[in-house]
């Protein structure tokens, strides 16, 4: 069963949720992963779509050429994958993923 569109407050308590699954001294990996599922669910607001997972509505924001520059490159590095020695072009995952919510929260 595919998850319905966000309403207007819900994405915002899904993503105090995904916040209060992380804390200090976590995985940088797991940092990642919350991070991204926080822009997901973000963006999927922004598109009010039911994106299949976090990847395509990613990639959908990347090509959005309405994106504020900042915005875009936050996603960027959210979608970007891992090096060789697994580090993330991300040095602030979840400050990322915050600054797509609020330029949701403002946009909607």
């Amino acid at each position: 069963m595919k998850k319905p569109v966000y309403s207007n407050m819900t994405w915002l308590a899904d993503i105090e949720t995904e916040l209060r699954r992380i804390g200090p001294g976590d995985p940088p990996g797991r940092v990642r992963t919350v991070a991204r599922r926080i822009a997901g669910i973000a963006l999927q607001r922004l598109y009010r779509t039911e994106a299949p997972d976090v990847p395509a509505v990613l990639r959908k924001a990347m090509e959005d050429d309405t994106l504020p520059d900042e915005v875009r490159g936050a996603v960027e590095r959210l979608a970007a994958r891992l090096d060789a020695q697994f580090r993330s072009p991300s040095t602030d995952p979840i400050g990322d993923a915050q600054r797509i919510v609020e330029y949701v929260r403002i946009a909607k």
